[in-house]
Formats: C-alpha cells, sequence, structure tokens
C-alpha cells in the first residue's frame, strides 16, 4: 500500500515535473532561437509562480537565466539544449543555496541554537545526541 506524500513533497514533485515538461520542449524545437528560449522560460517562470516563489525572484532568475543561454549561444561549438540545461539548473541551485557563512558555534560560551520540527520528527533524539 503506497502512503500518500506531504503537500509539501508533492508541490516539489509538481515543480519537478513542471520544469523536466519545460526543458523537455527543446528537444521538440528544430531551431533554438530566442523565441524558444522565451517559450521555455515563460513555462519554468509558471511553474515557480505555481510553486509560491516571490515574483521578484521569479524575474530575476528568468533574466540570469535568459542571459546565460544567449550568451551560450554567442559560443561556437557549444550544444545549445545541454547550455541551456545547466544554465536553468544552476539558477535553480543558486535559488536554495544560502549566500551566508554557517555558524560555527565558539568554545567556552553559551551557544543558542533552536530545533523546530513536527510532532515525532526527532527533535528529542537530535538534541539528546547533540548534546
Amino acid at each position: 500500500r503506497r502512503t500518500r506524500p506531504s503537500s509539501g513533497a508533492m508541490v516539489l514533485q509538481d515543480l519537478g515535473v513542471q520544469l523536466v515538461d519545460a526543458l523537455r520542449k527543446l528537444s521538440k524545437v528544430s531551431v533554438i532561437d530566442e523565441a524558444a528560449i522565451d517559450s521555455v522560460l515563460k513555462d519554468i517562470a509558471g511553474a515557480l509562480l505555481r510553486s509560491d516563489v516571490n515574483v521578484k525572484v521569479v524575474q530575476r532568475v528568468r533574466t540570469n537565466i535568459k542571459k546565460m543561454a544567449m550568451e551560450s549561444a554567442q559560443q561556437s561549438g557549444t550544444n545549445r539544449i545541454r547550455s541551456i540545461e545547466k544554465a536553468v539548473y544552476d539558477e535553480l541551485v543558486n535559488l536554495v543555496s544560502p549566500n551566508t557563512k554557517p555558524f560555527v558555534p565558539k568554545r567556552g560560551r553559551s551557544n543558542v541554537f533552536m530545533f523546530v520540527g513536527l510532532q515525532g520528527s526527532g527533535k528529542t533524539t537530535t538534541i539528546a545526541k547533540f548534546a
């Protein structure tokens, strides 16, 4: 018997399917020109917006992907589909990567940590191991 994924997992799964479908469009196009790139970017932006990503973030992602895609178009000998896929991947990684350095506890001083999680997710066990 299969269990139904949580709504958060469903949103990510749906986003993944929509992104793959958008990128798959590129392989069906005979010529990858600016119009084809814009069509794919429109689908990607729509998928991100349906997943509740901030409009300004979506605009920035779309602009950055288009810039990278158009730059790769200027280079000869590159696979345009692969370079566009890489641009999308790199921009999505930048979207979820924090731009801050991780916290480093200081020895000999009190350090405060907050553990957050749903009931039954293992907070107490983790805290016991952490201490």
